[in-house]
C-alpha cells in the first residue's frame, strides 16, 4: 500500500479529521480504541489531536513487526503518549481476519486504508464486528474503492489491479467497499462516496463511521 499514499492521507486528512471529531464525541471515558492494520500509524495524528479525550487505551494490531517502532515513534511526536494525558498504546502482531481481542472489549475500531489489502474483508469485517461492544460500539473506515461515477476509469482500475496486488502488499483498486460494509451486519452504516484529485487510482473514495 506505499503508492500514493503520503499524497492520499494529506489529500484525505480534512475528511478524517472530521469523522475523529465525530468519533471522539460519542465515545465513552476510558476508551478501547483498537486500530486494525496500524501501520505506522498515520492516524496518531487524529488521536493525539485536542479532540481526542483523554485516558484512551489504543490497541494496534499489524501483521508486519517492523511496523511496532515506526508506530511507536508517531505515537510519541503526536503526543500520544506524554504522561498528562493518560493515555496507554499497545501495539501487537496480527492479522485482520483473526484479531487477538477479546470479545466486545472495544468501544471503537480504527480501520483506515486497510480493507483494500487483506485476503478476505468480509472476515475481517466479522471480526470487527465481535470485537465492538455490541450496540455502542463504533467502526471508523476510509477506504479507497472502485469508481462509481467513470466506468472507463473503473475498467482502468480492474485491469491495473492483479499487477498492483503483486507489488503493493495485496492492495486492490477494485474493491466495492462500502457496500461489503453495508453487508456486514453492523446495526447502522453512515458512509460516504467522494473523490479526491490528485491520488490516480485512490481517487475514489468511502468514509464513514457504523455501530455495532
Amino acid at each position: 500500500m506505499a503508492y500514493g499514499m503520503v499524497d492520499y492521507e494529506r489529500a484525505v486528512a480534512k475528511k478524517k479529521k472530521a469523522l475523529f471529531k465525530e468519533l471522539f464525541q460519542l465515545l465513552p471515558p476510558k476508551p478501547v480504541i483498537l486500530e486494525v492494520g496500524i501501520g505506522s500509524f498515520p492516524n496518531a495524528l487524529y488521536l493525539g489531536s485536542s479532540d481526542a479525550p483523554p485516558e484512551m487505551d489504543i490497541v494496534g494490531v499489524d501483521p508486519n513487526e517492523f511496523m511496532k517502532q515506526y508506530a511507536l515513534e508517531n505515537a510519541k511526536k503526536a503526543g500520544i503518549l506524554t504522561p498528562e494525558r493518560g493515555n496507554s498504546l499497545r501495539l501487537v502482531r496480527g492479522i485482520a481476519e483473526r484479531l487477538p481481542v477479546a470479545d466486545q472489549s472495544a468501544d471503537a475500531v480504527v480501520c483506515t486504508l486497510t480493507l483494500c489489502s487483506v485476503k478476505n474483508p468480509q472476515k475481517a469485517l466479522s471480526e470487527i464486528r465481535r470485537a465492538l461492544k455490541p450496540r455502542s460500539g463504533k467502526y471508523l473506515f476510509v477506504e479507497h474503492v472502485l469508481s462509481e461515477t467513470n466506468p472507463f476509469f473503473a475498467t482502468a482500475q480492474r485491469l491495473a489491479t492483479p499487477e498492483h496486488v503483486q507489488a503493493a502488499d495485496g492492495c486492490h483498486f477494485d474493491r466495492q467497499t462500502l457496500q461489503t460494509i453495508q453487508e456486514a451486519g453492523f446495526a447502522e452504516v453512515k458512509g460516504d462516496y467522494f473523490e479526491l484529485d490528485n491520488c490516480g487510482f485512490l481517487n475514489p473514495t468511502v468514509a464513514g463511521l457504523a455501530t455495532a
